[in-house]
């Protein structure tokens, strides 16, 4: 659901990029970060949201990864 009203997005990277990716999204203030970067390169992304700015839905900073 995140997706489809704005409040996410799933972004294709790898490796550094993702790295990289990753600390800009929580210096940006991105509240839930989900980590997929195993398999082919072409499936790997980052999940960033910002449900934070909701109530009730996010503490603070989350940060998961997929299963295999």
């Amino acid at each position: 659901m995140t997706h489809t009203t704005g409040q996410a997005v799933d972004v294709s990277v790898s490796g550094g990029g993702a790295y990289e990716l990753l600390g800009i999204a929580l210096e940006e203030g991105f509240t839930g970060i989900g980590v997929k970067q195993h398999g082919p390169h072409k499936g790997r992304f980052l999940h960033l949201d910002d449900l934070g700015a909701i109530p009730d839905k996010r503490d603070g900073p989350t940060i998961w990864s997929y299963p295999r």
